[in-house]
């Protein structure tokens, strides 16, 4: 009957999660959607005011070669401002085009073409009136106020048109920005219900294998049972590494797309948070595998022989030491003692244990790691030491368990499952695994294998 209870909560829980990893899932792409069509909103106004700006560029080089023709009589600028005003039209057909949604603009643009219509027509005036009555004529005109107000009417009338974008610009962006925290938001309710949901999995398979082990009764029947559940939990834990991955890798791939596609468009802030998301998912993504290899690893069969340790160390270190750069750590591997066991899972236990070495070594002046053995009786003692940042001894109970850091990850990135993957080899090898440290001053982990297959 406790079973039952216990079966209900397990599968109320983890409806639960998922229910909630959907909305999660759902929140993020609808905030995507948003957050690309406010970007695109964003884009739009900076567009507007751009033309705004070219405009205002042609009307006053278009009213510098007026004045420069009625000063010189020089065709020249005539030239110069026909130009000017093919693209002070162009450009005013343009933001006209671009502000088609906003009636208020529409007017604003209509009145500045009248505006300017007026402006060009008694400029065109002046022009006949020089080349007609001579330079003298020219220049008197040059003295008129009219045309002056003119262009400043009409310049003043620009910035009345961009002040108007730049409001909407501010409004534009405070939209993208209760966009952008809603995706944020949904990122990260994504990233915490799944921590908590492979944190509770993770808990939950510990406390069944500790079950199953004290199940000596009715052997064979116990053994059955066992195998039954193995095969259930591995479905389990692909069911669960599936349904995260996917909205993990839509979490990255989206985060990839709008970093690409308008990271220009935002600040250095809002590239930071993008980076951040990516970060926390990809590291989400190392998780999962981290923690499914740890599950599996009860239920994997040992393939026992002879292992030589020695040359599994230095391939290990080869590997570990292949991602590090110059100038690389220096690891030391005197000859070990060959031991009975697994050579896959034993691998994996020296690439955790010199890549911790390494890792947190890296900041030392001179980063040493040095990996030995003693045969003591029937079985052989390794040991992997490094003068490295150390630890406190009175937090060594917590090393080997999932997700027990001791260090940020900010300062030595990690998943903290390593060691409890390393424990989990050892003892399923009939070993041990012990550590010691101190703060500032390296720390040595050490591990027993027996010699015999």
């Amino acid at each position: 009957m406790a079973d039952d209870t216990v079966e209900r909560k397990t599968l109320v829980g983890f409806v639960a999660a998922v229910a909630v990893l959907v909305l999660a899932s759902v929140a993020a792409i609808l905030a995507v959607r948003g957050y690309r069509h406010s970007a695109s909103w964003v884009a739009h106004t900076y567009e507007v005011i751009g033309e705004l700006d070219t405009l205002s560029a042609s009307l006053n080089s278009a009213e510098a070669a007026r004045r420069g023709f009625l000063a010189t009589g020089e065709s020249l600028y005539l030239e110069e401002r026909a130009v000017a005003l093919s693209k002070l039209l162009e450009h005013l057909q343009s933001a006209k085009m671009l502000t088609a949604d906003n009636a208020q603009q529409q007017r604003r643009l209509r009145d500045l073409e009248g505006q300017l219509a007026r402006r060009a027509a008694r400029a065109a005036d002046l022009i006949v009136m020089t080349q007609t009555e001579g330079l003298e004529a020219g220049q008197r005109a040059l003295k008129e106020q009219d045309m002056l107000r003119a262009t400043y009417a009409a310049n003043a009338k620009i910035d009345e048109i961009e002040n108007a974008e730049r409001t909407l610009l501010v409004a534009r962006h405070r939209t993208d920005d209760l966009w952008g925290n809603l995706l944020l938001t949904a990122f990260m309710v994504l990233l915490i219900t799944g921590t908590v949901v492979l944190t509770w999995l993770c808990r939950r398979i510990r406390k069944e294998m500790a079950e199953r082990k004290q199940q000596t009764a009715a052997l064979d029947r116990a053994n059955l049972s066992l195998e039954a559940a193995n095969r259930e939990l591995e479905s389990f834990s692909y069911s669960v590494s599936h349904d995260l991955r996917s909205p993990l890798r839509a979490i990255d791939g989206y985060s990839q797309m709008l970093e690409e596609d308008y990271g220009t468009q935002l600040d250095e802030t809002g590239r930071r948070y993008i980076r951040t998301v990516r970060s926390g998912s990809q590291r989400m993504a190392a998780l999962i595998d981290d923690l499914l290899t740890f599950s599996r690893l009860s239920r994997q069969s040992l393939n026992r022989q002879t292992v030589d340790m020695t040359a599994l160390a230095r391939r290990a270190a080869a590997e570990v030491l292949e991602g590090q750069p110059e100038p690389k750590p220096a690891v030391k591997i005197a000859e070990l003692p060959p031991v009975a066991g697994d050579p896959a899972l034993l691998r994996q236990v020296w690439t955790n244990l010199i890549g911790n070495a390494v890792k947190y070594s890296s900041k030392s002046a001179t980063p040493q790691v040095q990996v030995r053995a003693a045969t003591e009786g029937r079985l052989v003692r390794y040991e992997v030491q490094d003068n490295g940042v150390g630890f406190d001894m009175k937090y060594v109970d917590k090393l080997f368990g999932v997700f027990q850091r001791l260090h940020s990850h900010d300062e030595y990135p990690g998943t903290g499952v390593g060691l409890a993957i390393v424990q989990r080899i050892i003892s399923r090898h009939e070993g041990a695994v012990t550590a010691q440290g101190e703060r500032g001053k390296g720390a040595t982990f050490q591990f027993t294998l027996p010699t015999e297959v």
